[in-house]
């Protein structure tokens, strides 16, 4: 620990990677010196020594943040500065510097102490809420030409209620932001519901209990019910209350649990630190220098609180959660006021932790498919899978050593069985979205991803009563730059397009007829005639055969032409890949009746030679299929997924478009494995397999090791 002759008050702390190392970074504001320092992570839990920036003489910053403000993919660093009644926005270069500060007035005598990032109004700049002590208010800052904010919006509740913190959610489930704020000075939590474009009703109000001083809160479903659930800290009674959310933006009386005689909590954040699936609770307590956690039950109850130390003293006043060590467990950093310092301390992931180390600031799911991506933008490949039983997916982001956290879900809806997934950038924001395949609700759901590996209520699109839509396909059919969307409706004998539109993601599906009965199971695209434009195979198991639409520079598609499988074969999947080195696309279609795959080379046309057919085994029901090079000599191999079997079958390519070596992996009883995906899940340079099996509702892995 370093020291100097001022005291630079350290007040609130933020986290965020300044400068696009993968790390994570700290930044602290220094409400003593008028300053902001920013220490850069080495990615081993320590950091590089700090950066000053100075914030002007007066201006005392109390809360900081992070947020890429200006939307030119730099973090930038804000701070409420509560003696000069602004806003300072820092705008960052990207290699870990920045900026002088931007300022902007919240009112005279407004003392801001917190803020939050949203957007509001949905017009891609963020906005800000600060929460204002000095003048009892909330103010709403309106983002305008990306980089500076104006507009504010006040929201008053009655009487001096003195608003310590804000945080934003949807509390009453209609697809708008909401405000939560704790009121200090009338001790109740005040709800502020949102509407379409971004102002916000009268609070309504709930008890935090007499003489409890709420001072911060945090939001989140402690008791998984699919409903936001709020926290608070209450200095006054030592304890932290739990609010357990409606579906309507209001709550159950609150639940209170002691953080210890004259503890003071202060600050209060949540994390899994147990990896047991359940939200933790961790606060700080300012009056007994410890940091508190409460364990959760995932109901809504917390166990009794387990006390860490700090030092005598030191005055833990903020807490964050963050990976300091890319060991993908929940950290720990606290401001230690008094001390004049910010303190880590690294989880285990068991629900322990190492010692604090302190740096000076003196200076029965049913899973059906899967699909993958990189979610939260760490290089490494996350899966997601569609839930069939339970109508969810459920995101499981990769370590990059082929091992993967437990998963995250989200609902598809009520009722909407999903059976297929994939992963796409639907709204040109460069970061990737879900599709979803609803064959119960007969809609398709994307949700956009906000780039942290959490995703946004689905937007729901018909494919038309009755459609019972079975899979989907993603390319730019009319070339926009945008992507569009095909879907295979079995119920209706229909694909339905859906083209990407400039002022909603997607217009009303237009429907394209195969013959009717065709019952199109799957569909995929390629180019099959190589002029550049995408068109359409499908799998009809009603007709036995494969599908081509060809796509027209018109933006229409011509009529089908049709493929035998064979007779009685019942299609089921489609791959599409280059089998023999001709720069011509070919297609494997799985036959889940005769227990075979058919292979179809293409001339390069639009058409195909008449299929070959491999055998799977004897009641092996090949229900999926991929192609890729699985033994690194540039010849593409087949990896069927057989469901009835519940094995994994490689088929080695000779180069020609034909098929020698066979090789049979079994996962084991019951497993039914029904999706298949392939990729380098661990960096190592060989081709892994990952396998959705419906029977015994998980996810399996076979990694290649040599």
């Amino acid at each position: 620990m370093y020291r100097i002759d001022y005291a630079p008050k350290p007040y609130s702390v933020a986290v965020g990677d300044f400068n696009k190392d993968n790390q994570s970074d700290i930044v602290l504001a220094n409400s003593g010196s008028d300053t902001i320092n920013v220490r850069i992570g080495l990615g081993n839990g320590t950091f590089e020594k700090q950066i000053m920036y100075s914030v002007s003489t007066g201006l005392h910053p109390q809360y900081v943040n992070t947020a890429d403000v200006d939307n030119d993919g730099n973090l930038d660093i804000v701070t409420a500065d509560s003696r000069s009644d602004c806003i300072s926005v820092n705008l960052g270069y990207g290699n870990g510097s920045f900026k002088p500060p931007q300022r902007y007035f919240t009112g005279s005598g407004s003392r801001p102490c917190s803020f939050v990032f949203v957007d509001l109004n949905n017009d891609t700049r963020l906005d800000i809420i600060a929460t204002n002590e000095g003048t009892d208010n909330v103010a709403v800052l309106f983002g305008y030409n990306y980089a500076t904010f104006d507009n504010q919006r006040v929201y008053r509740a009655i009487g001096n209620f003195g608003p310590r913190a804000a945080v934003v959610g949807d509390f009453n489930n209609d697809k708008y932001l909401d405000i939560a704020a704790v009121f200090y000075t009338t001790n109740n939590l005040g709800i502020f519901l949102g509407d379409d474009n971004g102002s916000f009703n009268a609070p309504l109000i709930f008890s935090t209990t007499m003489n409890s001083n709420p001072y911060s809160l945090v939001v989140s479903d402690v008791n998984m019910d699919g409903q936001l659930d709020v926290i608070v800290a209450n200095t006054g009674t030592d304890n932290i209350g739990v609010f357990l959310g409606y579906d309507n933006g209001s709550f159950a009386d609150v639940m209170t649990f002691s953080t210890g005689t004259s503890s003071m909590p202060w600050s209060v954040a949540v994390a899994d630190f147990t990896n047991d699936g359940q939200i933790d609770i961790v606060v700080t307590n300012i009056g007994t220098n410890d940091i508190g956690i409460f364990y959760g039950y995932g109901n809504g109850s917390f166990a009794k609180m387990i006390s860490h130390r700090t030092y005598d003293d030191y005055f833990a006043e903020v807490v964050r959660i963050a990976d300091f060590n890319n060991d993908n467990q929940a950290d720990i950093v606290v401001v230690n006021s008094h001390a004049h310092s910010i303190g880590i301390l690294l989880g285990y992931g068991n629900g322990s932790f190492a010692k604090q180390v302190n740096y000076s600031t003196t200076y029965a799911t049913r899973p059906m498919w899967v699909a993958l991506g990189d979610f939260n933008n760490d290089n490494n490949l996350d899966m997601v899978t569609a839930n069939r039983d339970d109508n969810s997916m459920s995101i499981f982001l990769g370590l990059g050593n082929g091992s993967f956290n437990d998963p995250k879900t989200y609902p598809t809806g009520s009722g909407s069985r999903p059976l297929y997934i994939d992963v796409g950038d639907f709204n040109q924001d460069s970061i990737l979205d879900i599709a979803v395949v609803n064959y119960g609700t007969n809609q398709i759901s994307v949700h956009f991803g906000l780039g942290d590996a959490t995703f946004l209520q689905g937007h729901l699109y018909s494919t038309g009563s009755g459609s019972q839509p079975n899979t989907l396909a993603i390319a730019d059919f009319n070339r926009d730059d945008r992507l569009d969307i095909v879907v295979a409706n079995p119920g209706s004998d229909t694909i339905g397009v859906f083209l990407g539109s400039g002022t909603q993601p997607y217009a009303r599906a237009k429907v394209r007829r195969p013959d009717i009965g065709s019952q199109p199971h799957f569909v995929t695209v390629g180019d099959f005639n190589n002029d550049g434009i995408f068109d359409v195979a499908l799998a009809n198991t009603g007709k036995n055969n494969v599908g081509i639409f060809i796509r027209l520079p018109n933006e229409i598609f011509d009529d089908m032409v049709a493929y035998s499988t064979g007779v009685g074969s019942a299609p089921f999947f489609l791959a599409v890949g280059d089998l023999n080195n001709d720069n011509h696309s070919d297609i494997v279609a799985t036959n889940s009746k005769t227990d075979n795959i058919a292979v179809f080379l293409g001339y390069g046309n639009g058409t195909f030679r008449t299929a070959t057919f491999y055998s799977t085994g004897d009641y092996s029901l090949p229900s999926s299929v991929a192609i890729v090079d699985l033994n690194n000599d540039n010849v593409l191999d087949i990896a069927i997924a057989n469901a009835g079997t519940n094995t994994i079958l490689l088929l080695y390519g000779k180069g020609d478009g034909t098929f020698g070596n066979e090789e049979l992996h079994v996962l084991g009883y019951n497993y039914h494995p029904y999706s298949i995906a392939v990729t380098d899940l661990n960096h190592d340079g060989l081709v892994d397999i990952i396998i959705v099996c419906y029977g015994t509702d998980d996810v399996e892995i076979l990694l290649k090791i040599c």
